[in-house]
């Protein structure tokens, strides 16, 4: 391999000459770890990374797809090839399906085809490894520009960032504890972040005005949702944000706004970035008020269960409550403290 990444290999085989015969093949440029048993293979899984194992199949104590089986389930990102010295069709099957053997090598193996397996299992591994970086990268320079985006419809108040990044982490809590899957449950909470995008519509006459709002500036702030479901456009990415921006103002009783909504005609990831977004507000500092704690927030809220809010939602936001989830969200995205934490 060439570059500054150095590999870590790991040769589990009884037999001393076979070590000492993978150990000179492979010394130049990887480190190299040996083991003379399967529990002794096993052991070396336990205390070190591994990029690549190499595994006899026929060892006294335990065989070589137990060793694989095990490297896969507890370094799975590791590299595993299978040397057999017999033709066991069943053995092959079995380490295939429950070690997700990258290949299988017979002995005797020729050096120069075991090298190049090596060589191109461990590309493939260290290009798998800029792809996951490269990913994430991306999936942080999304996220960034979201919140920028978000930022530029709320407003320059220096509760903003912690505000967004509060909604985010109360939404994807929610929805992990409504029974999505964390990745759904990330994206929606990615997605929250532009609940209000639809602000950037409105002029800031009616956005910053200190007083209360004429009948006719209201009837333009409660166009904010059906600005936001245009301005996010028709792209799948942002389906769950338009849901979002659409319906965060519906009641569950159908009283709320643009659409009279009832239920659970109201998506999901509105009814909960709804409750995120309120309990939000009532926790945090503002303008007008002062932080209420988080038990005269649930209180509140709970006093309108079933009416603006889905009574689900709120057990939901009871119990991490409860857990130390909302603490920590608080503790981490606020820029002073809540009265009662």
């Amino acid at each position: 391999m060439t570059g500054e990444e150095r590999f870590r290999l790991l040769f589990v085989d009884d037999e001393p000459d076979m070590l000492d015969t993978l150990t000179r093949s492979f010394r130049k440029g990887y480190e190299i770890l040996t083991a003379d048993s399967g529990t002794a293979g096993i052991e070396m899984l336990r205390r070190h990374p591994i990029d690549l194992i190499i595994s006899d199949q026929r060892m006294p104590d335990i065989t070589g797809d137990m060793v694989l089986k095990f490297a896969r389930e507890h370094q799975p990102k590791a590299v595993r090839i299978l040397l057999t010295g017999y033709s066991d069709l069943e053995s092959l099957v079995k380490c295939v399906n429950e070690a997700g053997i990258y290949k299988y090598i017979t002995k005797p193996w020729e050096p120069e085809m075991l090298r190049l397996t090596v060589v191109r299992a461990l590309e493939s591994l260290s290009l798998e490894r800029k792809l996951e970086v490269a990913a994430e990268q991306l999936k942080r320079s999304y996220l960034n520009a979201v919140t920028m985006l978000s930022l530029a419809c709320d407003g320059k108040d220096e509760d903003t960032g912690f505000h967004v990044r509060r909604i985010q982490a109360y939404t994807e809590k929610l929805a992990l504890a409504m029974g999505l899957a964390p990745d759904e449950a990330e994206h929606m909470g990615v997605m929250s972040i532009l609940h209000d995008v639809g602000k950037l519509r409105i002029p800031d006459a009616i956005l910053k005005k200190p007083g209360k709002l004429d009948e006719a500036e209201w009837a333009e702030m409660k166009r904010h949702p059906e600005y936001g479901v245009t301005i996010l456009g028709s792209d799948p990415l942002y389906a769950i944000a338009r849901d979002i921006a659409g319906y965060h103002h519906e009641n569950f009783d159908g009283s709320g706004y643009p659409s009279g909504l009832a239920g659970d005609a109201i998506p999901l990831s509105a009814r909960i970035a709804k409750a995120a977004d309120v309990f939000d507000a009532l926790t945090s500092r503002r303008p007008y008020k002062e932080p209420w704690p988080v038990s005269r927030a649930l209180e509140e809220m709970h006093a309108h269960s079933g009416r603006h809010f889905d009574p689900a939602v709120l057990l939901a936001l009871q119990s991490l409550a409860l857990d130390g989830t909302v603490a920590a969200i608080i503790a981490l995205h606020h820029g002073a403290p809540v009265p009662g934490q």
